[in-house]
Formats: structure tokens, C-alpha cells, sequence
């Protein structure tokens, strides 16, 4: 019940940062150049522990591109680890929401690498709230961004990540 909470909560809270008006038009942007822009996205990984066999990472991200070749972000999912060993029958491990905030940074009209920085909030409560790092590259146009990924997760007790593909679907909510 918590975590389904969670989950509406960060999906909430992003509709309703960037539906800031009822004039949703595409293909356009402010007359000072700046857009606003969600993308809807899948990503597939590899954890770089043997917790898991695989990651499937569907994610929300908003990003507000900025007057010249930056963007600022705010992201958030769900990463599912798939295949999970398990100890006495229960599957060890928990899987993420993650919250994370960043910046895009072009080189050019379409490549670019993007630090991000943030929390995710474990589906179990016992495991933790860990810190989140992930540096991206990746290629975006008007409408598609398809990035490669590192993603660590810093617990008290430990780290773990994964390296993933990402690929989205773009949608321009600029007045």
C-alpha cells in the first residue's frame, strides 16, 4: 500500500509541476527559446552485482531546456530487478523508485552528457533509502533520446548499480 502511495505521489507531483497551463502545443517553444518537455522512457540494464540478472527501468522524465544548450531534468521510475536470488524462499533485494534531478548538457544539436543526482525509495521498507549517481550520454532530436547510463546506489552499508539503454519518447508542453 505504502510504496503504491509512492508511486502516485511522484507521478502526481510531476503532471502537475509541468501541466502548469491548459495550452499544451507542440513544437513550439517560449519566445526567450526555453521549452518544456516530458519524456516517457524505457530503459534495460545489467546490475554490476549478481543481485539480479536484469533491470527493466521504465521512467517519467521532465526536462526545461534553458536558454543555449542546457537542459535541467527531473526523473523518476521504477527499477524492477528480475531474477533475484533468494535466500530460505524470500527473493533478497528491493526494487527502486527513483527521484533524481539533473542537467543536460549538448554538444552540438543532438549529443549530449547528463549528470544526475538523487534518492531512491526501496519497494521493501526495510532496505534502505540510498544515494543515487548516474552519469548518461546519449543522443536526443525533437521528439526521440536514447542514452547509455552508469546508475550507483550508495546504502550505510554498501553500493551496488547497473549500466542500462534508454530509450524516449518526447512530448513538447511549452505554451
Amino acid at each position: 500500500m505504502i510504496r503504491n502511495s509512492i508511486k502516485m505521489l511522484a507521478v502526481a507531483a510531476i503532471v502537475t509541476f509541468s501541466m502548469n497551463n491548459n495550452n499544451v502545443k507542440a513544437q513550439e517553444s517560449n519566445p526567450d527559446g526555453t521549452r518544456t518537455r516530458l519524456g516517457i522512457g524505457l530503459g534495460l540494464g545489467v546490475p554490476t552485482k549478481d543481485n539480479a540478472d536484469f533491470v527493466i527501468a521504465p521512467d517519467l522524465r521532465l526536462q526545461h531546456d534553458l536558454v543555449g544548450r542546457t537542459s535541467l531534468t527531473l526523473t523518476t521510475g521504477y527499477y524492477g530487478f528480475l531474477g533475484k536470488p533468494e535466500v530460505a524462499g524470500e527473493k533478497i533485494g528491493s526494487d527502486l523508485i527513483p527521484l533524481k534531478a539533473g542537467a543536460k548538457f549538448f554538444f552540438g544539436n543532438t549529443f549530449y552528457v547528463q549528470p544526475e543526482v538523487g534518492v531512491a525509495f526501496s519497494v521493501k521498507s526495510d532496505h534502505g533509502t540510498p544515494f543515487v549517481w548516474a552519469p548518461n550520454i546519449g543522443y536526443a532530436n525533437q521528439k526521440w533520446d536514447v542514452g547509455l547510463r552508469y546508475e550507483g546506489f550508495e546504502y550505510d552499508g554498501g553500493s551496488n548499480g547497473m549500466v542500462a539503454l534508454r530509450a524516449a519518447y518526447s512530448f513538447n508542453l511549452s505554451k
